[in-house]
């Protein structure tokens, strides 16, 4: 069978559109790969993020992602209120003239609206729809009914996309395919959910010619799936679970080596191809592991790459770091989310701010740049537990900070403790992204807007200070 795999335009609706602030869908090659190479189904992969039409073009002269996301608000409501703008347009005839079967697309709950109109043009011509993703995962009958895709492939989605294919092209029932939603008439069917991969190494390398790599910033590259942590804000585990599978070494440094091979076979100049983004949850979770992997890449001299990745601050020791500076680790990112004991203890995040400020020193010294991400917005929040983040912040020094609006995504206790309507009830899903649009500011004590605001305002200023 023919399938297409579709991530929608979330971030290019707010005008996010140059190569350097984008990366590839790994998750999409991982399903495209896999369907080919086990399965042995005809794929292809469609990346909304990079349809061309007029008018999505950034502000003139603005460069910072944070500044576009926060000035194209209104512009992405536009779009999502017209259904015959260009954009939809462009991308079915893109979608069509691939002839597929069945198209899956990618959801997280911000772009679920996005999927709800598509779905809506793509039915209308007779396509079969799938849903994957964050959101399709944790509210499966919800995502039916907002939308009016078929199924909803729930978890990780290999196993599942493939069985699907599989049965679609014998005309079998659905009804023995473990991690699908499908609608049965009028009903909807959750099927049980099936196994997650316990061998991931078995997993093909995902093959990167399914999109055009100059669009992008970088190699895109995950050595593990699944956390052991129990962040309260998190929803990665509803997809990889809490039991975190790892690569082996040999598995990674085969595909490090792929990559550097077509890095060198690349024409000049595409962008950051060197540059390889680590996108596990938390790379350095185990250490022994990351020690061991450090030292691969360090004998077979893959350091000629430059690599990226999300560390936890509470995994970092002197050997850890110094390792990853040999590595060419030349910049991580770390998960603080706030400088109140108060707040971290509420979210379970397991670490401190002694923690926080150990590890940055290391950092620091290693000559690695650190990129501190912290949230505004929980419950029971004050404004000081805030001036504690800014606190932190003065006394850290990271090399720069992020600042994030606390989103409450369904199948996290946030969701359950901020929200209270019933998401079968709740409408503009778009809301629900990292960067603006306050989802619960009536239940909290002071203004989330406004006060988010003010926090960008100290980091914006605090980055500037530390070019």
């Amino acid at each position: 069978m023919k399938a297409v795999l579709l991530r929608p335009p979330f971030y290019a609706l707010f005008g996010v559109t140059t190569p350097k602030m984008k990366t590839y869908p790994l998750n999409l090659l991982y399903l495209a790969t896999y369907a080919r190479d086990i399965g042995g189904h005809d794929i292809a992969v469609l990346d909304g993020e990079n349809i061309s039409v007029p008018g999505l073009e950034p502000p003139e002269g603005v460069t910072d992602p944070e500044i576009i996301m926060n000035r194209g608000i209104p512009r992405m409501i536009r779009l999502l209120e017209d259904p015959d703008h260009a954009l939809w347009s462009e991308i079915e005839r893109k979608l069509v003239a691939e002839n597929p079967d069945l198209v899956g697309i990618t959801c997280n709950s911000g772009n679920m609206d996005t999927a709800a109109l598509l779905t809506k043009r793509l039915k209308g011509l007779g396509l079969t729809v799938v849903l994957g993703g964050s959101h399709p995962t944790v509210l499966p009958e919800q995502s039916l009914r907002y939308t009016s895709a078929d199924m909803v492939a729930i978890g990780e989605g290999e196993l599942t996309l493939v069985r699907l294919l599989n049965t679609l092209s014998r005309g079998k029932s659905l009804a023995d395919i473990p991690s699908l939603a499908w609608r049965n008439e009028r009903d909807i069917v959750v099927n049980p959910r099936g196994k997650l991969i316990d061998a991931i190494d078995s997993l093909p390398i995902p093959d990167r010619s399914f999109v055009r790599r100059s669009e992008y910033f970088g190699e895109v590259m995950m050595t593990g799936r699944g956390c052991p942590f129990n962040c309260g804000y998190c929803a990665s585990r509803n997809i990889w679970g809490r039991s975190v599978r790892l690569r082996s070494a040999g598995s990674i440094i085969h595909e490090l080596e792929m990559l550097a091979t077509q890095s060198e076979k690349m024409p000049d100049p595409l962008p950051g191809r060197w540059v390889v983004k680590i996108v596990d949850d938390t790379f350095s979770v185990n250490r022994k592991r990351t020690i061991s992997l450090l030292e691969e890449i360090i004998s077979t001299g893959l350091n000629r790459m430059e690599f990226t990745g999300g560390v936890r601050a509470d995994t970092l020791d002197e050997n850890v770091v110094q390792k990853m500076h040999e590595a060419n680790f030349r910049r991580v990112t770390l998960g603080v989310e706030s400088g109140s004991p108060k707040i971290l203890k509420m979210i379970r995040k397991g670490e401190t701010n002694e923690d926080v400020t150990r590890a940055l020193k290391l950092l620091r010294e290693a000559g690695i740049r650190s990129h501190a991400f912290f949230m505004i917005g929980f419950p029971d929040e004050t404004s000081e537990d805030i001036e504690m983040s800014k606190r932190l912040i003065l006394e850290a020094q990271p090399d720069y900070v992020e600042i994030n609006m606390v989103t409450p995504y369904p199948g996290t206790d946030l969701f359950q403790r901020l929200i209270s309507e019933d998401p079968m009830d709740i409408r503009q899903w778009y809301r629900w992204f990292h960067q603006g649009l306050a989802t619960h500011s009536d239940r909290l004590g002071y203004d989330l807007d406004l006060a988010y605001n003010d926090f960008l305002s100290f980091a914006r200023d605090y980055n500037a200070s530390h070019v």
